[in-house]
């Protein structure tokens, strides 16, 4: 007999989602302008310093997966570090957006260095690998978990609208210091109401019916069963490919809207054509997912996005054009940023299945690498390309290399990866791997 879960609680979970992108696309989508064409760090230095950060978030994913793992409260071992770090996710994107104009070019660097790094490999990677993790305590339903993953990119998307339209204007007029206020508030708040509004459950099953295995499981034998687990290899890939994409595409994006489109303000057009038709598209994905399987309906949605990128390349100025690839994109990108987390959920369920060794808080951290090192690739590449193409944030005019750049950033390289990506994909059949295990052991 399946749980009941309530609707409101699915609400809760998603507004987590929003909260974190309240932060994270603010950073993702803006971070970079600021650097280079207000604060004046080269494109070359910004792009290393994202890379050489989430390097080392990968070690502090592992640190806070073994935290998470073995954290036992009254409210759980995920949701702690939610309610713990919500506050320190708003003040750190303060931070981020405040360089002091006082200080030297090497100082603003230094600074852009101490703030990006506390961010991204401390805050966000506690409180957002702990809010992944969280889906695969709250309910062992997989159709549960697709249904929640599917509500909660509903309301990433409104986010991410609300910040692509929102930023320029409110940094007009109150500054890059307090746009990221305003988005940090909004940002705490909505965690806080996935931190009050849930409930594992998962951990309590375990500690009542069962000796708890994670506490005996060594940090050495953890990663053997990871490692033996050839899905969380694959799925860990998927998120590389998936954020790489996402880095290069939301990182350009904004200057693909002020240099070949010759208008700024046009990124929320940008993104509005992009993820909007995804608000209508989600509604069908849980019955698309019941009738075709993750599997199929992800490689689908792969080769929707190399199809809407190769159009980009062809027209990338024509703007009728360009929001119709836009748009194609968008329902290719729907069911994987809803679906791949709840494909996660899946490949811990195959680990316990294959070894009786649930190990969530460890493969989350291995996905939350994914995701981090995936977008410090997405960020590098942009920034290594726009030295490469001459980029000047501070130049009134910027020379055609550096507009071959931009291009090749919104759409060559994104085709690339997705090539790549479904490739991956393919290989990647756990719903059938674990049903398998599950018909053996009956």
């Amino acid at each position: 007999m399946k749980e009941k879960f309530s609707f409101r609680e699915m609400l809760c979970y998603a507004f987590g989602d929003m909260g974190c992108n309240f932060i994270w696309t603010t950073v993702a989508s803006f971070l970079m302008l600021y650097y280079t064409n207000s604060v004046g760090i080269s494109a070359a230095a910004t792009g290393t310093l994202m890379l050489i950060t989430r390097l080392l978030d990968g070690v502090s994913d592992l640190v806070a997966g073994f935290a998470i793992d073995r954290t036992k409260t009254k409210w759980g071992k995920a949701r702690p570090w939610i309610l713990w770090t919500a506050p320190f996710m708003g003040i750190g994107l303060v931070l981020l957006f405040s360089v002091p104009e006082t200080l030297p070019s090497g100082g603003k660097l230094v600074y852009a260095y101490i703030t990006y790094i506390l961010m991204a490999a401390v805050i966000y990677t506690a409180c957002n690998l702990a809010y992944t993790t969280l889906l695969s305590l709250i309910t062992p339903d997989p159709e549960i978990r697709s249904k929640i993953s599917s509500i909660r990119f509903f309301f990433v998307v409104i986010a991410v609208l609300v910040i692509s339209y929102a930023t320029t204007p409110l940094v007009e007029k109150i500054g890059w210091g307090g746009m990221a206020a305003v988005f940090g508030f909004l940002g705490f708040a909505f965690i806080l109401i996935c931190f009050f509004g849930t409930k594992e459950r998962i951990t309590e099953s375990h500690m009542e019916n069962s000796t708890s295995s994670e506490e005996k499981v060594s940090v050495v034998e953890s990663f053997k069963i990871l490692f033996k687990n050839k899905y969380f290899i694959l799925v860990a890939l998927l998120f590389v490919l998936t954020y790489v994409s996402g880095g290069v595409v939301n990182g350009s994006g904004v200057y693909y809207a002020t240099y070949i489109l010759g208008n700024g303000n046009l990124f929320g057009n940008l993104m509005l054509f992009g993820t909007l038709p995804g608000l209508l598209f989600i509604l069908f994905i849980p019955k698309m997912n019941q009738a075709m399987g993750k599997w199929r309906l992800l490689l689908l949605s792969f080769a929707i996005q190399i199809v809407s990128y190769v159009l980009i390349a062809i027209y990338p100025d024509n703007l009728p054009m360009l929001y119709t690839a836009l748009v194609i994109r968008a329902f290719g990108q729907t069911a994987p940023m809803s679906l791949i987390f709840a494909l996660a959920a899946d490949v811990v369920d195959f680990g316990e299945l294959k070894t009786g060794k649930r190990i969530d808080g460890l493969t989350y951290s291995a996905v939350s690498f994914g995701m981090k090192v995936g977008t410090g690739i997405g960020s590098a590449i942009v920034g290594w390309a726009l030295a490469f193409g001459h980029f000047d944030g501070m130049a009134a005019v910027q020379p055609d290399t550096a507009m071959t750049a931009i291009k090749a950033l919104y759409s060559y390289i994104p085709i690339v990866i997705g090539v790549i990506t479904f490739i991956v994909m393919y290989f990647t059949d756990v719903e059938k791997a674990s049903d398998k295990l599950r018909r053996e052991k009956a």
